[in-house]
């Protein structure tokens, strides 16, 4: 079996936009006949979850689970700062990547030197440490590598390296192929850039356990990220005027927060006094979040308009959808919205609290009425992990033609 190197800081236990992506990637791989090697962050030992048919070697070494509490887990997991005491000599974790490059350098040059079947390199980012050390690493063993550019790279210098390194450029969206021919007219063209999409995958571990029967409260999953205050204040001022006014909502929803923006998101629910709403500790491994999501009566996905919130897409988004569960969003014009939109699910624009009122209104008259409809299959099949695999494989074949 032929073997791929993946670099990559976003893999589990990491809950950061990417980790499911390489997860489900690289889980696939020995289906298709190509064993992984996998060079992420950092570990978390002691708990059971993410696991495939491959090891990894964590730069960052593994961390007990037992040493971090709930709130210590959620922010390991969503790379935020860690008192350096938590976790001994290794210190924080390494949002930026310099650090996780200088320790991932010497473990993916032993792998290099005792596996010469590596015939390829697979590279994600931001952050763009994966990205510098596929391009040293394939310079000096002649290797090809794919570049899967989830976002942006926030570094233009080194975004036109890439553009013009003549290896396989990635990417998750037609928004983002969008972006790059945009940006590089005249560099790139529409066949230097594929489209390998995010999509559901069936496969453990991220096939939850069955949905709880439905019940006398309208259950949410709030996936908040990427949001400033404004669009934060907005929502939950929104929301509280809509429970102030429609008769029974109150004692009829439930919360569940997910996504890196919890912790924001629980000082406006503490503002506009609905704490109370929250059913959930602070999530901070996959299962637990997927879970909470297959029992859930509305996906919703709040976003703000900064820069890249036109392109940019929850991974979660994905497998709400797979799930074939009812979704909202209060999120910006782009990818995110036509998404949504294209599954009959609701939108409004962040920022304005009588939108976000009237979006709250709505999905609970059409729970209420029974009339709220799950994402249908035809719609769903579109995005599944299948769908990606077939994708990832033509960009192999293109670059490997005999493999």
């Amino acid at each position: 079996m032929k073997k791929i190197l993946f670099l990559t800081m976003n893999f589990p236990p990491m809950m950061t936009e990417g980790s499911s992506r390489a997860y489900k990637l690289a889980v696939s791989m020995p289906g298709i006949g190509w064993e992984p090697l996998v060079v992420a962050s950092a570990g978390l030992s002691g708990v059971g979850g993410m696991s495939g048919p491959f090891a990894v070697h964590y730069a960052g070494g593994e961390v007990p689970a037992e040493s971090l509490d709930e709130e210590q887990l959620f922010r390991f997991a969503h790379m935020m700062p860690l008192k350096k005491s938590l976790l001994g000599k290794r210190g924080n974790v390494d949002p930026n990547g310099d650090a996780w490059e200088k320790k991932a350098r010497p473990i993916a040059e032993k792998l290099l030197s005792e596996h010469d079947d590596i015939e390829l390199i697979y590279a994600q980012s931001p952050p763009l440490a994966p990205h510098r050390l596929a391009l040293e690493l394939a310079g000096r063993c002649h290797l090809p590598v794919i570049f899967d550019c989830i976002e942006p790279c926030g570094d233009d210098r080194f975004e036109i390296r890439l553009v013009r390194s003549g290896h396989s450029l990635t990417l998750p969206s037609r928004g983002m192929k969008e972006y790059f021919l945009k940006k590089y007219r005249g560099e790139v063209g529409h066949g230097d850039l594929t489209i390998v999409q995010n999509g559901f995958s069936s496969a453990e571990p991220f096939a939850p356990e069955a949905s709880s029967p439905q019940g006398a409260i309208m259950r949410w999953v709030l996936h908040v990220g990427r949001t400033g205050g404004r669009e934060l204040r907005s929502f939950f001022a929104g929301m509280k005027a809509c429970m102030e006014s429609q008769q029974g909502l109150e004692g009829s929803l439930s919360l569940t927060l997910a996504g890196g923006g919890q912790q924001d998101a629980e000082r406006y629910l503490a503002k506009y006094g609905l704490s109370g709403l929250v059913e959930s500790r602070r999530i901070g491994l996959f299962r637990e979040e997927l879970d909470r999501c297959r029992r859930a009566d509305l996906f919703c996905v709040l976003t703000g308009s900064g820069p890249g919130s036109d392109i940019h897409v929850p991974e979660r988004l994905y497998d709400a959808m797979g799930m074939n569960i009812p979704l909202a969003g209060v999120v910006p014009q782009g990818e995110a919205s036509r998404l949504i939109a294209s599954a009959g699910g609701l939108v409004a624009d962040p920022g304005d609290r009588n939108k976000a009122a009237g979006l709250v209104r709505e999905a609970f008259r059409r729970w209420q009425d029974g009339e709220w409809q799950s994402v249908t299959e035809t719609v769903a099949a579109k995005y599944r992990h299948d769908t990606a695999i077939e994708q990832l494989l033509g960009v192999m074949s293109g670059i490997l033609p005999l493999y």
